[in-house]
């Protein structure tokens, strides 16, 4: 039963992973930057699922990897959207 939440938290990392695909297909010169970004934000996500489930029932260690998964995540979206605002508006 306490592998319910890892099995949880790395299926809602897939949807950022097929983003990150599906953005890599256009023709955008900012696509590439951000697929990157959107494919660390779901592998970040599932290495977050992978140290909660090595965690088990160690509560200070599964605060610890939810705690670095979402700073990391966080770090990702801000530095995403500092690469859009940085190369400005399509031509």
């Amino acid at each position: 039963m306490h592998a319910l939440a890892p099995l949880i938290l790395a299926l809602s990392g897939l949807p950022a992973l097929l983003i990150g695909a599906w953005v890599s297909r256009a023709g955008d010169p900012r696509s590439r930057g951000m697929a990157v970004h959107w494919v660390l934000i779901g592998l970040a996500i599932q290495a977050g699922a992978v140290g909660l489930y090595w965690a088990g029932d160690d509560d200070r260690l599964a605060q610890g990897s939810v705690i670095a998964m979402v700073v990391l995540v966080n770090a990702l979206i801000v530095s995403m959207v500092l690469q859009l605002r940085r190369h400005g508006k399509r031509q």
